[in-house]
C-alpha cells in the first residue's frame, strides 16, 4: 500500500497563495465601501447647498 506524501513547500504555497487571495478580496470590499461613503457624501452635500444649480 502506497503512502501518500506531502510536500512541505506545497503546503506553504497554498497557504501564501489564499491569504494573498484573501487580501485581495478585502482590498475590493474595503475599496468598494470607501467609493460608496465618497458619493453619499457628495450626494449629501450637494443636496445640502441651495446655490447650486
Amino acid at each position: 500500500m502506497a503512502s501518500i506524501g506531502f510536500d512541505i513547500d506545497q503546503i506553504v504555497e497554498l497557504g501564501t497563495q489564499v491569504a494573498i487571495g484573501g487580501a485581495i478580496r478585502l482590498g475590493e470590499i474595503v475599496g468598494d465601501d470607501i467609493f460608496e461613503y465618497i458619493v453619499a457624501i457628495a450626494a449629501i452635500v450637494y443636496e445640502m447647498e441651495p446655490g447650486l444649480p
